[in-house]
């Protein structure tokens, strides 16, 4: 009976003890739960992007978004395809203006997101758009001749002059004699972009006056525009291939201010577009004049 009397007495305090040590789990639970809804509510919210979207016509358009509650910062990124093609934080106002020219003609995303002291908060809704080539067409007559090249921006690119500066069925020598067996001083390049530069160098080593290509080039004022120069070798190669919209080529080589060495300067044939150099001496390349928009 003795034994009997202290199970008995055992069994208040075990459902006692069991009934403590789940009060505590659960305000365990509760307590850890408030934490991480506190720790939530303090990042901040989701902002909503606004523009651009659609078709625009700024390579360099202003993204704007609405405000985040609680948000300290903005990161903003654009996307082509599966390639990030722009990428900024810390903006501190909702609008930012892009610094770099995106691509023409090709669908790109963009989204924001906000951050403070807690870290960053969710991103935006993706918006989608296009920006629209300038409505440059290759051929159409523009500040003294005409479009022969536009650039990725769709913003920039090549003039050429409407015919050659050279008389028809005739040529020009690229430097004159005490210079046709001595580099240009600097050096030339090729690409597009370094034909002005290119014909700066030949004439500061040449002197003034247009009896060498690259004079002529620059004598040239069509359209009133004073700043033609020589095309480089990609140049020429725009040229070549947009001939048949710019139109008044020969079948003939042309020259360009790229220098092949001490001696020799790059031309393109443009019967079939194959590529050469001729002696700086040589008098049969022609010379078509370009300007940069």
């Amino acid at each position: 009976m003795r034994s009997t009397r202290m199970t008995a007495g055992k069994r208040p305090h075990g459902r006692a003890l069991r009934a403590l040590t789940t009060t505590l789990v659960l305000a365990l639970l509760a307590a850890l739960l408030l934490a991480g809804t506190a720790l939530a509510a303090a990042r901040p919210g989701t902002p909503t992007a606004k523009a651009p979207k659609g078709t625009v016509t700024s390579a360099t358009p202003t993204f704007t978004w609405s405000k985040a509650a609680g948000a300290a910062k903005y990161e903003l990124r654009v996307s082509q395809g599966s390639t990030q093609a722009l990428k900024t934080t810390g903006i501190t106002k909702l609008s930012w203006k892009a610094v770099k020219a995106l691509p023409a003609n090709v669908a790109l995303t963009w989204k924001v997101r906000a951050s403070n002291a807690a870290g960053a908060g969710a991103w935006s809704k993706s918006l989608t758009f296009t920006i629209a080539a300038s409505g440059f067409t290759i051929g159409d007559a523009y500040q003294g001749g005409k479009i022969a090249y536009v650039d990725g921006s769709g913003q920039h690119g090549l003039i050429a002059a409407a015919a050659d500066q050279t008389p028809p069925d005739s040529g020009i020598v690229w430097a004159l004699p005490a210079f046709q067996a001595t580099a240009v001083p600097g050096g030339t390049g090729i690409a597009i972009g370094t034909g002005s530069g290119n014909t700066d160098k030949i004439i500061a080593q040449n002197g003034a006056g247009s009896a060498y290509a690259a004079g002529l080039a620059h004598a040239f004022t069509g359209g009133g525009y004073g700043d033609w120069y020589l095309p480089s070798q990609d140049e020429l190669n725009q040229l070549y291939l947009n001939r048949i919209a710019i139109g008044g080529f020969a079948p003939t080589d042309y020259w360009s201010s790229s220098e092949h060495a001490a001696n020799y300067a790059f031309t393109q044939y443009f019967g079939d577009g194959g590529y050469g150099f001729s002696g700086k001496y040589m008098a049969a390349p022609r010379v078509r004049a370009v300007r940069s928009f």
